[in-house]
């Protein structure tokens, strides 16, 4: 199991040098993503670059990594600034910290399978993109 860890936790550096070259190596040539991970490698990299270019000093970091078989949960935080356009929202300047939540499937020692959640919602409202409730 440790090896299936060492994978996952090889994908989060990858993410945190912001080289994303080395997807290629890390991913199986057959990759298939779920939710926010796109659905092959080439949606995988776009949805990472485009995350990375509204908020370019955004880094990761694992709070939980559970691996059981060939699969790998990690609980993760992710950190950064929003410095230009997400979701259409002009970049603000705002510092934003959010959850997510990324299952991996590992086979051969690479990645097969990849579903990825991120607490969307809080990082809108971080960058003031949606309404604060009135008071009652």
């Amino acid at each position: 199991m440790g090896e299936t860890k060492d994978v996952a936790r090889r994908f989060y550096e990858i993410f945190n040098s912001h080289d994303l070259d080395g997807l290629d190596e890390l991913c199986a040539s057959d990759f298939h993503g779920h939710a926010g991970a796109g659905a092959d490698i080439e949606q995988l990299r776009a949805s990472i670059t485009s995350f990375l270019e509204a908020f370019p000093d955004m880094t990761t970091t694992v709070r939980h990594l559970i691996a059981e078989d060939d699969m790998v949960s990690a609980w993760i935080t992710y950190e950064g600034v929003h410095h230009d356009t997400f979701a259409g929202v002009r970049g603000t300047g705002r510092a934003v910290r959010i959850a997510g939540w990324d299952l991996f499937r590992v086979q051969d020692g690479k990645i097969a399978e990849l579903t990825q959640f991120c607490d969307i919602f809080t990082l809108m409202n971080q960058i003031g993109a949606l309404p604060t409730a009135a008071p009652a």
